[in-house]
């Protein structure tokens, strides 16, 4: 099913094509982009595969949804060669001034089908695409990696411009053509904080209790194993980790099953997607992210801007955002014992737990302003 807005003739046109409807940084990078531009002068579409939390924001906006049937995030060939036609259709019928595209697999079908568009069309598209963190930068065998990084730097050649959000990511592209460098952004107005004995009870957690916690997806990228394994090793102290999130099965499942495999039923709570998830945050005496790659992460800045002590791994888009013992500690990924030994020492110093928190709170508010993203992004459409 689609939405369509009504055509007003003199305004441009620019659909944001995202692969999942799935809520997670990339979804809140394209609504806050979407969300931002002046009614009067565009007409704003996105475009997803799905029916997620995307769909119902967009909407709820009035933001025009496009649906792409076959968008999905694993390859599957006969299913990518369908998209790459749904999406030739959509951007023939629509006529956009300007397409959007964000993450990899996305990239790859837009990026192409807007290449045979732009050779045939009687009007040319401008095409921007956001790198959310670099696939050829997972845990993978090192040849699939390198055979992802050819068809990458390919995939990039399709765009007038590719973004990447963190200096890690601009780094490890040197090599590549037309990448601009623009960090994710938030408003610090927009987040309406819970008081913490507040965020406890509506999440049903006591006041006296000592939590850890964290929000992402459940996928593997985020650590979430890491993060229980490292709590495994802290089964016999009075800490509770609360996982804020939300995952497509087989995800979900496997955090789960993962849970009752460690014995940390009712130490470990995990809570499926709950509206406004960054409002809890000050229910947390520490937050902790350990993902295994990451692009530029909205929940690390939003706990930054909420004064919590963080706890991260040193991957991408973690290194511009955490100073290490000044706005955060970090440790390496994968490795759940320093995790471990680096909880709690947070734990047994308020002192430090104080002096992180007001730390990152002030480097979020100066460095990552929403309003600056999106003025240095629309100066490319």
């Amino acid at each position: 099913m689609e939405v369509k807005a009504k055509n007003t003739g003199s305004r441009r046109k620019v659909i944001y094509f995202i692969t999942k409807s799935v809520w997670g940084g990339a979804a809140k990078y394209v609504m806050d982009l979407a969300s931002g531009l002046d009614a009067g002068k565009w007409q704003v579409f996105v475009a997803a595969g799905g029916e997620g939390l995307l769909k119902m924001r967009a909407l709820g906006q009035e933001i025009s949804w496009i649906s792409v049937p076959h968008f999905g995030r694993n390859i599957k060939i006969i299913a990518d060669i369908i998209s790459f036609f749904e999406v030739s259709c959509i951007l023939r019928r629509e006529e956009p001034d300007v397409i959007h595209v964000n993450s990899s697999k996305a990239g790859g079908i837009c990026g192409l089908a807007g290449y045979v568009y732009n050779i045939t069309a009687r009007k040319k598209v401008k095409m921007i695409f956001t790198v959310h963190g670099w696939p050829f930068m997972e845990d993978r065998p090192s040849r699939q990696n390198v055979l992802i990084k050819v068809f990458t730097k390919l995939t990039c050649i399709f765009y007038d411009a590719v973004i990447v959000i963190s200096k890690s990511d601009f780094d490890t592209a040197k090599t590549f053509k037309r990448i601009e460098f623009i960090h994710n952004g938030i408003d610090a107005a927009e987040i309406k904080f819970l008081a913490k004995a507040k965020a406890r009870e509506k999440l049903n957690l006591s006041e006296d209790a000592l939590v850890v916690g964290t929000i992402g997806e459940w996928t593997r990228n985020k650590g979430w194993d890491i993060l229980i394994d490292a709590f495994s090793l802290l089964a016999s102290s009075p800490l509770t980790l609360v996982m804020i999130g939300s995952g497509e099965n087989p995800d979900e499942a496997r955090l789960h099953e993962y849970i009752q495999k460690k014995n940390l039923a009712g130490k470990v709570i995990a809570i499926e997607y709950i509206k406004d998830a960054a409002s809890y945050l000050k229910a947390f005496d520490i937050f902790v992210f350990p993902s295994r790659k990451e692009g530029l992460s909205y929940a690390l800045l939003e706990a930054g801007l909420a004064g919590l002590p963080i706890v991260a791994s040193a991957v991408g888009g973690n290194l511009d955002i955490i100073e290490d013992g000044k706005t955060g500690i970090f440790v390496p990924k994968n490795d759940a014992v320093k995790l471990r030994e680096e909880i709690i020492k947070l734990i047994q110093n308020q002192e430090l737990q104080k002096t992180l928190g007001e730390n990152a709170k002030e480097k979020v508010e100066k460095e990552f302003s929403l309003s600056k993203m999106r003025e240095k992004t629309y100066a490319l459409y």
